[in-house]
């Protein structure tokens, strides 16, 4: 069988200018108008009416408004707690039915043998009635889905590549026609492994359902850079494909153009008082905006005249990483303590500290193992990596 909803709304009140005699009888059902000249319910002129104004089918479905004799249907609107019968346009005459359950914002009704496309029509036991706006279209009951199958009607993915911890999240949406509620599995699949699942317990047919993902795990474990794919699962079904996408491990930090200077610039450059250059220079203009190549939160922020000028050091989300920018133009227009996340801007390439007598740059380094902890690595390498598609 299948199921049908209908949702509404209350109807203002309606009156007359003119005088008009109420009876105010709580039994009292009808009211003359004399102006208008027409008798009419005191119910509906009070708006306290059933008022029906969406359907869906629920079960036994051909569509989101497509059903068959016994087929299951939600009306959903305002003041239906007490309706009592539901009508369906027939051949010669309505046909009705009594609703399996009601209440004041849905009713549940099964399609009675004899009904034909055409809006349903709710009554309650006072006589009140209301006819909807939507039709409900009526198939025979051979263009209804196999029981227990499953079939993805479309799916919208996107954005297709993303940072991790960026602003743009991955936004699954997708539409499966079936006969009737199912749980759905939607998978996460990296390298034919499944990573992530999420299920949606009878979840209707016919309906776009919308899923997002930030990019973790679990609450604490970041999924590694590289490609994924989604999957829509019924139960005793094979997987369908729902897209692809790809997560990249971070964004290039210096948003302009820019170069990497000469062997100067290099990690492991020899500096004065027997010091080694522990990260890497890009060059760029004054002013040029730079962001968070990876998220997290500023673990430091500071400005020294002699050797960084203004920086920062943030400590990368879900990894023990950290990263320096140094020789701001301006203080870090981030706090410490405070989270950032990637491609945020957090200052402007500059020449401050002893970047002064060398030209506006940023100074990039990499700790892996977190902040003056360990040692540094080169950071060209992943520079280069972020340049390539950021």
């Amino acid at each position: 069988m299948g199921l049908l909803e209908l949702i509404g709304a209350s109807r203002p009140g309606s009156g007359s200018q003119h005088a008009t005699h109420r009876l105010r009888h709580a039994s009292a059902v009808a009211v003359w108008t004399v102006g208008a000249g027409v008798l009419t319910s005191a119910a509906a002129l009070a708006g306290s009416g059933p008022n029906a104004i969406d359907l869906r089918c629920i079960e036994g479905c051909a569509g989101k408004q497509t059903a068959a004799a016994d087929s299951l249907v939600r009306l959903t609107g305002s003041g239906l707690k007490h309706v009592t019968e539901v009508s369906f346009r027939g051949r010669r005459h309505r046909v009705a039915a009594e609703p399996t359950s009601s209440g004041t914002h849905r009713v549940l009704v099964k399609v009675p043998r004899g009904a034909t496309t055409g809006p349903p029509r709710v009554i309650d036991g006072d006589g009140h009635r209301s006819t909807m706006q939507e039709r409900l279209r009526i198939v025979p009951p051979g263009k209804l889905p196999e029981r227990g199958s499953f079939k993805v009607l479309d799916t919208d993915l996107g954005p297709h590549t993303a940072f991790f911890d960026g602003r743009r999240k991955f936004k699954l949406a997708y539409r499966f026609q079936a006969y009737a509620p199912v749980n759905v599995t939607v998978k996460l699949v990296r390298g034919g492994r499944t990573v992530q699942t999420w299920t949606d317990e009878d979840s209707l047919a016919y309906k776009k359902h919308k899923l997002r993902w930030n990019g973790l795990l679990s609450k604490h474990h970041v999924a590694p850079p590289g490609h994924y794919r989604f999957e829509l699962k019924a139960p005793g079904r094979k997987p369908r494909p729902a897209g692809r996408v790809r997560i990249l491990s971070g964004e290039f930090p210096v948003r302009g153009p820019h170069n990497y200077g000469g062997a100067e610039q290099r990690f492991g450059a020899p500096r004065s008082g027997g010091r080694i250059h522990q990260g890497q220079d890009v060059f760029a203009a004054c002013g040029t905006r730079v962001v968070a190549a990876v998220g997290g939160r500023v673990q430091a922020r500071g400005s020294d005249p002699v050797l960084y000028g203004n920086w920062i050091v943030i400590d990368a989300k879900g990894s023990s990483t950290d990263y320096r920018y140094a020789h701001f133009e301006q203080p870090a227009s981030v706090h410490q303590g405070e989270r950032v996340r990637t491609g945020q801007t957090v200052g402007q390439i500059g020449k401050t500290g002893n970047a002064r007598t060398v030209g506006c740059q940023l100074h990039f380094e990499v700790w892996p193992q977190g902040w003056e902890h360990g040692s540094p690595v080169d950071p060209l390498p992943i520079l280069k990596q972020w340049d390539g598609w950021s």
